[in-house]
Formats: structure tokens, sequence, C-alpha cells
């Protein structure tokens, strides 16, 4: 459908250093907000090496340069910082594994992401989405919600009811927001290598979340190993999948230990970045109220009132732009990081072995040489001609190259569906006093929350 654009307004954002923080400033901003390290010239040139680093730390964002890093001379460079900050909870699993034994996990996993059989989950998508709005309904009209909270519990009964067995919720959240409370020290000393044992806020309830974690998973694999030691029909969901799965070099299949470690990322990085990625979208249509008046009108036509379904999706165009401008604007995943193995040479880039590479996904996504007005939120940005011409490594909300995220495709089909059905029947209005702003935590989240009014139709 025809659309005259609103006029572009700019939502919440990072104000950067204008110059390179000393290493106690630096400390400090980092623990409060990651984000808040990055310099002012990662968002207006295409790489930036920090004078007191000295060749260790290099921040890049020129498309071609993440490209050598990620796809050219991706056997250079390894996520060691990620593998340090998240191996604890996930373990070996496909999120922090490397070389042969990343390659058959994540062969292990893909036929359940085969673009082809994806549709057949929208049913699922919307039941879900119906349940919350049923609760919303439930509440006086036009009360205020923690859009955040709501998101993240309805994206974790997705994945319980599509892929994974269903999980004690309430238990995930808790585990998740102790992780988030001491965040930002956790990825200081991941980044800057501290030695494991040196004490850190939140280090022992941190401890305590891995067990609960990994214990509750743990038993959902011995209750499905249980199943088929008594011949019990089981679903071909993924742990099904994975339980079958055989290492192609040694036949051998998933150890529990393995299993526990697919299921757990699979649970958390499955829910929580489409969460953020639903949380702040819905906060953005909540302060145009144009673009939101846009998306009602084309899932009137697309749908004629009826619930979304698998062959609405291609032609819900607005949905999908409004989702990537907020991907763009609020990455689900705001930094990624390599971490250099063997001397490389990127464009014009010298990386010494031991030299660190950050892609700040943030900052990419607001870089003045490659966005107008970076700032601004403007979905006509994601039209389908203007999309074609950007280039690959421009927008990555998903990551890139070979370890982009398996689940990329059913993420991007489970935000159309839900945001859809969601704007279908109810309207979303901002609070006073409670304007949301990005810190990282892993993945972003909006500090204090995402209070939004709800009115459901």
């Amino acid at each position: 459908m025809q659309l005259t654009a609103p006029q572009p307004f700019l939502p919440p954002h990072v104000d950067p250093p204008s110059r390179h923080l000393g290493r106690l400033a630096f400390m400090r901003a980092f623990v409060r907000n990651p984000l808040e390290v990055i310099p002012r010239a990662a968002y207006e040139e295409d790489f930036v090496a920090p004078p007191r680093a000295r060749g260790s730390r290099f921040w890049i964002t020129a498309p071609e340069l993440i490209k050598g890093v990620l796809l050219d001379e991706r056997e250079k460079f390894q996520k060691l910082t990620q593998i340090r900050l998240l191996g604890p909870l996930l373990g070996k699993g496909i999120l922090t594994s490397e070389g042969a034994d990343w390659k058959w996990q994540r062969q292990a996993s893909a036929p359940m992401f085969r673009p082809q059989d994806l549709l057949g989950f929208v049913p699922a998508f919307v039941t879900v989405t119906g349940e919350l709005l049923a609760r919303w309904r439930a509440s006086p009209q036009g009360s205020a919600h923690r859009i955040d909270i709501d998101m993240s519990r309805a994206t974790f009964d997705v994945v319980s009811a599509t892929l994974l067995p269903s999980a004690d919720a309430p238990v995930f959240e808790q585990s998740i927001a102790v992780f988030q409370k001491a965040g930002g020290w956790n990825q200081l000393y991941a980044s800057m290598n501290v030695p494991k044992w040196v004490p850190r806020p939140g280090f022992f309830s941190g401890i305590r979340a891995i067990a609960t974690l990994r214990g509750a998973v743990g038993a959902m694999v011995r209750e499905r190993r249980s199943q088929r030691d008594r011949g019990a029909p089981e679903p071909d969901d993924l742990l099904h999948r994975l339980m079958a799965a055989r290492d192609p070099e040694t036949g051998q299949s998933m150890n529990d230990e393995q299993l526990i470690d697919n299921l757990l990322t699979f649970y958390l990085a499955g829910h929580d970045t489409t969460a953020k990625a639903l949380t702040w979208s819905l906060y953005l249509l909540a302060r145009s109220s144009e673009w939101a008046a846009a998306l009602a009108g084309e899932i009137a036509a697309v749908t004629g009132g009826a619930p979304v379904a698998g062959d609405h999706i291609e032609r819900l165009v607005l949905v999908r732009q409004v989702l990537k401008e907020s991907m763009r604007l609020y990455p689900p995943v705001p930094m990624m990081g390599r971490q250099a193995v063997a001397d490389a040479r990127i464009g014009s880039l010298e990386v010494k072995a031991g030299a660190s590479v950050l892609m700040p996904i943030y900052a990419i996504h607001r870089n003045a040489r490659r966005w107008d007005n970076p700032n601004a939120f403007d979905p006509t940005r994601f039209s389908p001609e203007r999309e074609a011409r950007m280039l690959r490594y421009q927008f990555m909300p998903f990551g890139a190259g070979p370890r982009i995220c398996i689940g990329m495709a059913f993420a991007m089909l489970e935000a159309t569906a839900m945001l859809a059905t969601m704007v279908q029947h109810a309207r979303f209005e901002t609070i006073a006093g409670h304007e949301p702003f990005p810190v990282a935590r892993v993945t972003l989240i909006p500090k204090n929350g995402m209070l939004l009014r709800v009115v459901t139709a």
C-alpha cells in the first residue's frame, strides 16, 4: 500500500563521548552501560583505534572490514570474550563453541529452521499473542503494562509451543534478571580478561542462577531419555533432533551436558532477542500514531479482519519495515566482538594476534557515512527498493557471516505475526515520565523497563 511517510522523530539514544575515555572513566561507563564507551568517531568513521589501546583494540564499522572479520578471515578470529562471558551458563553449545564442534551442532539444529517449514508455526505465534491480548483485556481499559516483561513471557511461550519442551517461564525470567543486574560487571571482566577468581558484584547470585537453570533443563533431558527408554511417543521437536544427531567425525551423539548447553541456548537466545525487538517496536509505534495507523490499515487490508495467517506474512510490508527500523535503532544484540588468534589483515588494518576487534552494532546502525539522519525513526528506509541498495554488512541485527543467527527466519516470521496481531487488536500509548533509555546487557534492554498504556479493541 502507498504511504505518505510521517515526519521522522528522534527517540532516546546514547550521546557518545567526544573523546577516548581514560581507563577508570572507561570502566565506570562500561559497568553503567557498555554503549557509553563507544567513541563518537565510531558513529562517523570506518574504524577507530583508541590511542591508549596501542593496537590491542579496534572499533570497526565499515561493511568491508566487518566482512573481513566475519567471513574472509574468519579462521583467524574467535569469540573468546563471548565464550568467557556466556560459557558458564551455555557451556559449549552452538553459540559458545568454535570450529568443528560448532559446525556439527549447527548442522544438527538446522533442519528445525527450514524456511519451507516455518510458516506452519504462524498459528502458534498468533495463538500465544491472542492469550496475551486476553490478559490485557482482563485489566481495566487503558491500564499501564510492563511491555518488556509481557513480550519476554509471550516469546518464551512461543519457543515452548514450537521448538522445545514446555518449561517453567518464571524460573527463566528470574534467572535472566539476576544476570542483567550484574551484567555490566560480567561484561567488563570478560572484555578485560580479568581472572575468573577475582570477586565482582553478583558473582555468587550468578552461580546460583546458573545452577537453577541448568538443573531445570537437565530435568527435561532426563525425562525425555526416560520416555525413550519406555518406548513412549515423543514430539518431533528440537530436543528430539538433537538427541538423534551424530557427530559426522566421531559418530558420537550429544551427552546430557551438551544437550543442556544447546537447549539453554535456544531457550534464552531464541526468545529474548525477539522479545526485545517487539518491545522497542511497540514503543516506537506508541510514539508515532501515524505509523501505528498505517500498520493497522495494512493489516486490515491484508487480513480482511481475520487472524493473521501464513499467507499474509509476505504482504505485511509495512509491519516488516517497522520491525527492521526498530532493530536498526535498537538492535537486540547491540555489540559483537572477535579476538584475533593469528595475525590478520582486514582492509587497511593490520591486526596482531591477541587484539580485540569490536563491532558495535548499535553504532554501525547509526553510522553517518551510511545512514541519513541516523538517530531518527524512519521505516521508509526499509522500503523494498531502498533496502535493495543497502550493503550486506550495513544492517546486521542477527549478525552476519557463517555464524549468522540460525533462527533469523524464525524470529522475523514470529515478530511479524505477533506485532501484526497486537496492532490488529490493540493501541499503545506512552506514559509521561517513563521514557525508556537503551542499556546494553548482552541484549538491549530499556532502562527501568518499558511501561506503556494498552487500549484493546
